[in-house]
């Protein structure tokens, strides 16, 4: 596929607003649970300097090599070199803008790319801008050990490092939770994905958003996210699927709802284990297509406003 592709993709591109971008990267597409699932977008093949620009989620990383999923439009192979500006806004006004090591690219980052095709059909970054937020979403994903999986080989010790650097904020919250009996729960509810969906429809929206509006009034709150998958395909992707129900809604709590990432308690998918009804019926698969979510307060807090 070579980068003079039909216009129509760059119409496609401008319509992709960032949310929709992490839930596609992290969703899996209809061919997901098939027994022959199919591969990532198709792949691009930039042509030797040629400008492009475009924005995604990062899939995979392998030393200073990335995969960059551009929602279910294309994939993109890009070269990180020494010469490779990477930076988030800075500032009041978000006008200036603060320099990032390349250890802060992992899997599960939404960012922008801009670059020029190299010999070889790879894209070398020029500039990746991401923001803070999308960076600290990634990094409780990758500690939390719930991203996506895929054969990060040589970015090891990247990730090791950006899990040193988090251990103090995320070791008073694993603190918390490490005995979830002292905690009281105070709101649970469930929603349900279609089909090899992963990305959150309206209706499971509002319900979180009235999940939100309840646990407003809670003082010292956390959040536990777990995300389940039917049995119709295999148990690698529906481990897949399962985790990606979880993500999509972490970032719409987190992104679009304010939950500060801290309350969340490292989101978890669990496959096609633990249904609650019967898989050989569509009814039965339907209400096993979920993701729950838990409120939960210490019961030390709750005695003390009048329990």
């Amino acid at each position: 596929m070579k980068t003079n592709a039909p216009a129509v993709m760059n119409v496609v591109r401008s319509h992709l607003s960032p949310l929709v971008l992490a839930a596609l990267a992290f969703g899996v597409p209809a061919w997901a649970q098939e027994p022959q699932p199919q591969p990532l977008p198709p792949m691009v093949v930039h042509a030797d300097g040629e400008k492009a620009k475009f924005s995604g989620i990062v899939v995979d990383r392998r030393a200073d090599t990335i995969r960059l999923r551009e929602g279910n439009v294309a994939t993109h192979t890009i070269l990180l070199t020494d010469e490779t500006r990477i930076s988030t806004p800075n500032g009041l006004f978000k006008m200036s803008r603060k320099k990032r090591d390349a250890s802060s690219i992992m899997p599960g980052l939404m960012m922008q790319v801009e670059g020029k095709g190299g010999p070889d059909g790879m894209l070398v970054a020029d500039e990746i801008h991401f923001s803070k937020r999308s960076m600290n979403v990634a990094q409780q994903i990758n500690v939390g050990g719930e991203v996506v999986r895929n054969q990060v080989i040589a970015n090891t010790d990247s990730i090791e490092k950006v899990k040193r650097r988090l251990a103090d904020s995320i070791t008073h919250v694993n603190a918390r939770v490490t005995n979830l009996d002292n905690y009281e729960e105070k709101i649970s509810l469930v929603v349900n994905f279609p089909t090899n969906v992963s990305e959150l429809v309206d209706g499971a929206k509002g319900v979180l958003d009235d999940m939100v509006n309840r646990a407003a009034g809670l003082k010292g709150y956390i959040v536990v996210v777990k995300g389940y998958a039917d049995t119709t395909g295999t148990a690698n992707y529906n481990l897949q699927l399962s985790t990606a129900r979880a993500v999509s809604v972490v970032r719409y709590l987190s992104e679009q709802k304010g939950i500060p990432l801290q309350r969340i308690v490292n989101p978890t998918g669990y496959g096609s284990s633990k249904a609650i009804a019967s898989n050989s019926t569509p009814d039965g698969r339907a209400m096993n297509r979920r993701a729950s979510v838990t409120v939960l307060v210490s019961k030390g807090i709750a005695n003390n406003n009048g329990r």
